[in-house]
């Protein structure tokens, strides 16, 4: 007699009050405060040493320690955007020029401006305002050329990108160079209201490194993150790549808005060349010396080649140093960028300091992340009548959490009419199904069934040409986020885990999706998720460390973070051995219980399938050849011929 397709999933485990989640707040609090005050001392650091230096020399170790401050509010705003995105940008420049432009042409006196720009537009030369009043306009300008900017730019990534920002830096340089009436041309507008010391470039820096700490330790920075480590992957968490992206542009534009406003006042004039290609350059490269993806790395690099540049400017003129006359070398400055450069690309891709940020250090050695609950059983347990006890597993960490209860039944899961044609080929062929709320759904099928373009039209990555998705009265439609939001969340064939961000975050990255779009299901916290997935003592190891089996747990893991209402598992035993398939029965197993989620998983190991599911659906050429329980699908001779006799013929 077949199995019931409704029956439960797992035997009831003891129920504790189910947890959602350590608030989202006090996640940013431990995360941003460590990395704030740990930056803000590194800066504390160089102002010490750089007050030490100049306060041994002439004016001009002045300027070069103040060079050096305005220089770092530069490259903190191509960190926040380049580091975080992954996105290569050559146009930020060009948003430091317009607003200095702007600022310049609103602060120079008018009597100046009279003689400079006499056919300006717009009656510019009679306007005169404060310098603190036309630096704040002039930062609103970058903001709003960088929204404009990033509308395009945030839309797109790779090469398409760098070159419309590249694009941009050219066109703002052109303009600069040939508005005279506007801009004064080639010649430099002078009289600019000059900041005199280093106050303001100091505080300059400092703000810089708040809002760059800030941002990445924010909601909206990590999901950039996430769409840095692999757009798929955050996706289908229900991250979206336009909005982080541009929100990073803007915010990236403000900084950079601020750093060519202090340059042009460092300077007390304004010319196209003090923002030209040749400067995007260098600020890049002590971005990529430091290490992009990090406030530590940025501020890191800012300084050596700060520092290199000056050293090899003085041996390059040729002194008597150290007993020895040097020879004269002229470029010798340019010669060391080059070479700086290409020695970290050769040997440190990621910076010097990598993925190193004083922050993490802090928080890795100086803060106590507090204990996690008591689980029941344990000596702190809560008494028996605090919690409804059934048939009770041997595994503690699964006693420990209340499984979520499944969504009702007619919210299963459908597919009507489901197909898909490339380029004349059907590669899933009218394919309906239903998977149930709460339960264990195979789909199994030999390779090239269509089983992982299949679920790539259930989770967006493909649209379909035929059918519909829905779960329950809802149809599922639009792009991968959208539908990870609606409930369905997904692992990938070929792993997809977040590399360079640590178990822990990867897996809190989906949490604050389900925070935000998912909270009307019950949840299982990230250290709930780590503890039944057999992590917790790798939680702050990056993922790239981690193992073959260690990361399939993790992206699983990941994925029942969103609360999903089903959970698609696209071979989660691909490249594993009987043993350890066998383990990931029971981490399924485990993992669904606890989220209360339907799961559709899709495997070629008929072993496995059947171990695990309820109900199994065969494709075939696209198609659905079968379909029932698994004692029914191992007696049905169709299967045998085209998934069995494959394996064993």
């Amino acid at each position: 007699m077949a199995a019931d397709r409704t029956a439960p999933l797992a035997r009831t485990v003891t129920v504790a009050r189910p947890t959602v989640g350590a608030p989202v707040r006090s996640q940013l609090r431990s995360v941003a405060l460590p990395s704030l005050v740990g930056n803000l001392g590194f800066l504390v650091v160089i102002l010490a040493i750089g007050a030490l230096y100049a306060s041994g020399g002439s004016s001009a170790r002045d300027l070069l320690i103040g060079d050096l401050f305005v220089n770092l509010v530069l490259v903190l705003g191509f960190q926040v955007f380049i580091g975080n995105t992954g996105v290569l940008s050559f146009g930020h420049l060009g948003i430091a020029s317009v607003a200095a432009y702007t600022m310049a042409l609103l602060a120079v006196p008018s009597d100046r401006k009279t003689v400079l720009i006499p056919n300006a537009p717009w009656g510019i030369p009679e306007i005169e305002l404060s310098p603190l009043a036309a630096s704040l306009i002039g930062i609103g300008a970058g903001i709003a050329v960088a929204f404009l900017l990033g509308l395009v730019a945030a839309r797109t990534s790779g090469l398409a990108a760098t070159m419309i920002t590249l694009a941009f830096l050219a066109i703002v340089r052109q303009v600069a160079e040939n508005r005279k009436d506007l801009t004064g041309g080639a010649q430099n507008l002078s009289s600019v209201p000059r900041i005199d010391g280093w106050t303001w470039p100091v505080v300059g820096a400092a703000i810089a490194v708040g809002v760059a700490v800030m941002f990445r330790s924010s909601k909206v920075g990590r999901y950039a993150v996430a769409t840095r480590e692999d757009e798929l992957a955050a996706g289908a968490m229900g991250v979206e790549v336009f909005r982080p992206r541009l929100i990073a542009f803007v915010v990236s534009g403000a900084l950079v808005a601020l750093g060519g406003i202090l340059r042009v006042q460092s300077l007390g004039s304004i010319g196209p060349s003090q923002f030209s290609f040749e400067f995007t350059i260098l600020i890049l490269a002590m971005l990529v010396v430091g290490g992009m993806r990090t406030v530590t790395g940025a501020i890191a690099g800012t300084v050596l080649i700060t520092v290199g540049k000056e050293v090899t400017r003085f041996l390059g003129d040729g002194p008597n140093f150290l007993g020895f006359d040097w020879p004269v070398v002229d470029g010798l400055p340019d010669l060391f960028l080059a070479g700086a450069l290409l020695a970290v690309l050769l040997t440190r891709p990621n910076g010097l300091l990598g993925e190193f940020d004083l922050g993490r250090w802090l928080t890795r050695h100086f803060v106590r992340r507090p204990a996690r609950a008591a689980t029941p059983g344990s000596e702190s347990a809560p008494e028996a009548g605090d919690a409804a006890t059934a048939d009770v597993p041997t595994d503690p960490v699964v006693s420990a959490v209340a499984p979520a209860g499944p969504a009702p039944a007619d919210e299963a899961l459908t597919t009507a009419g489901l197909g898909v044609v490339f380029g004349g080929f059907t590669a899933v062929d009218d394919v309906s199904i239903r998977v149930e709320p709460g339960r264990i759904h195979g789909l199994i099928g030999p390779n090239g069934a269509g089983k992982t373009t299949f679920v790539n039209l259930l989770t967006g990555l493909v649209e379909p040409t035929t059918g519909t998705v829905r779960i329950g009265d809802r149809e599922l439609t639009g792009a991968p986020y959208r539908r990870a939001r609606a409930g369905v969340s997904r692992t990938f064939q070929n792993l997809r885990v977040f590399p360079a961000l640590t178990v822990r975050e990867n897996i809190a990255i989906a949490d604050l999706v389900a925070h935000d779009h998912r909270s009307h299901r019950p949840g299982v916290s990230v250290d709930e998720l780590l503890a039944l997935s057999d992590l917790e003592h790798m939680a702050d190891r990056s993922a790239a460390t981690l193992d073959y089996g260690n990361q399939r747990r993790l992206e699983i893991a990941r994925a029942a973070a969103l609360r999903p209402d089903f959970l698609l598992l696209d071979e989660p035993t691909s490249g594993m051995s009987s043993a350890e398939s066998l383990a990931m029965v029971d981490h399924v197993r485990r993992i669904a219980t606890a989220i209360g989620s339907g799961v559709l998983v899709i495997d070629h190991d008929l072993g496995f399938i059947t171990n695990i599911c309820e109900y199994v659906t065969v494709l075939d050429q696209g198609a659905v050849l079968a379909e029932g329980t698994a004692a029914e699908i191992q007696r049905d001779q169709r299967v045998i011929d085209a998934y069995l006799g494959s394996q064993h013929g």
